[in-house]
């Protein structure tokens, strides 16, 4: 089994590579509209992040995010004041792959002992503190 690190370092590797290799063929990136000033931005196939419309003082910019593991944020990569150009920046970026250690999570588990010993210890405890 791999460890988290080695796992990342492969998947970071793979992203940097898909990217270069985009770049290098002149893939375009594909622009789909999701609704009133909302973009998704696709490079190959692979969805690469949004653009979003906002007004800034009566200016109009475009903010682009990288995907995220979690599908309600992204990371911000920037404002800019043309659709072309967040997208163009888009299209660039290298994805920062955020997320967490699945391997790290399993020293939380516990054994059906430990977890009674637990169990009887707090019981303890409660009974410990009732008559004083």
């Amino acid at each position: 089994m791999a460890t988290y690190d080695e796992w990342k370092a492969a998947r970071i590797e793979a992203e940097a590579k898909a990217v270069a290799a985009a770049q290098a063929a002149g893939t375009q990136a594909i622009v789909t509209a999701l609704g009133e000033g909302l973009w998704l931005v696709s490079v190959a196939g692979v969805s690469r992040g949004t653009v979003r419309r906002i007004v800034v003082q009566g200016t109009e910019r475009f903010e682009a995010r990288l995907r995220h593991i979690d599908p309600g944020h992204g990371t911000r990569i920037g404002e800019y004041f043309e659709l072309a150009k967040a997208v163009a920046a888009l299209r660039a970026e290298v994805p920062r792959f955020v997320g967490r250690d699945p391997f790290k999570e399993l020293t939380n588990y516990v054994s059906r002992d430990q977890m009674r010993e637990r169990t009887e210890r707090m019981r303890q405890q409660r009974r410990a503190g009732r008559y004083s």
